[in-house]
């Protein structure tokens, strides 16, 4: 066991403190990834250092060279989109020749709105359309994620920093595609809106103050469009302030599925959570890059049985 960050926060430090168990493990975390990964030796690498694909990709395929399997929490790495299909196919190839198995999950995507939906319609004999609405109080979030979603920014500094892509959720795109797989939907097209949410009123976070008439968040949607006609709708607000907090999925079908996560899944716990408890599918799963459409159910288990949940024979 063994961790690696670059952060001068973390480096250093006592991992099972920095995991927050309450206890040290006697191992510090090392402040050079990539010495790390070079000389260390284990079955499963969690990486969460980007949500960028073309960032992320020299990394993946240097722990799969190591003979690791590999849980990420990179958004790109969640389904392979149109334009991004030859560095799937990159590291698809890579893990199968190394026998090992790569899934990039999380919150958003890889649950909340995607395979939760996807859940949904197995009573369904037919489906129509898939809407998804997640409303996410940015206020009760990091101080990480209220600058990701450009809250205090004036109205021209948010314009520029989508421009420049700074400002905006990761993932939307890769949960349409997602769904429209697993229904066995051929998409026309994809469409992606963003912009800003606004403060109503002047607003304080932990970290944060907004006047009012600045960016509080935003508000984000991917559409995918199928013969000619709205099949998926994707609906993200993200913002300081938002009312009613809720994962909102309706499926028209038959029948229809209509629910709603009061207060919505906690972003920030629950993507550690998802992350861990994907290990033993991963480990059990056939070599190759995978999405949470290819792994049977994914559930709470105890680390400490992980051994007893072990990978499957090659």
């Amino acid at each position: 066991m063994g961790g690696t960050d670059l952060s001068a926060d973390q480096a250093g430090k006592d991992l099972g403190l920095v995991l927050g168990l309450g206890r040290r493990l006697r191992i510090k975390v090392d402040g050079n990834p990539d010495k790390f990964i070079k000389r260390t030796r284990a079955d499963v690498a969690v990486l969460c250092t980007s949500s960028s694909l073309k960032t992320i990709k020299p990394q993946v395929l240097g722990l799969i060279q190591r003979g690791m399997h590999v849980v990420t929490t990179c958004e790109e790495l969640a389904f392979p989109v149109p334009d991004q299909q030859q560095a799937w196919r990159d590291i698809d190839k890579a893990a199968a020749a190394k026998k090992v198995s790569v899934l990039a999950t999380g919150v958003n995507p890889g649950y909340a709105m995607d395979a939760l939906a996807l859940m949904l319609t197995a009573p369904c004999a037919e489906v129509t359309r898939v809407s998804v609405t997640r409303v996410v109080d940015a206020k009760t979030r990091r101080l990480p994620l209220q600058r990701k979603v450009g809250a205090g920014l004036n109205l021209n500094q948010f314009r520029r920093a989508m421009t420049e892509g700074t400002v905006r959720h990761v993932g939307l795109p890769q949960s349409v595609h997602m769904i429209a797989s697993a229904l066995g939907w051929k998409l026309d097209r994809v469409d992606e809106t963003l912009e800003p949410a606004i403060a109503p009123r002047d607003l304080d976070t932990e970290y944060l103050r907004i006047p009012a008439g600045m960016a509080a968040g935003i508000k984000q949607s991917a559409r995918g469009y199928r013969n000619g006609e709205l099949a998926i709708t994707l609906d993200l607000q993200m913002y300081v302030g938002a009312e009613q907090p809720r994962d909102h999925i309706l499926i028209d079908g038959v029948p229809p599925i209509d629910m709603t996560i009061a207060g919505g899944v906690a972003g920030d716990s629950a993507t550690a959570a998802i992350t861990v408890n994907c290990i033993p599918k991963v480990m059990a799963a056939r070599p190759g890059l995978l999405t949470m459409h290819d792994l049977p159910l994914v559930h709470r288990y105890n680390p400490l049985e992980v051994k007893s949940l072990g990978p499957k024979k090659r």
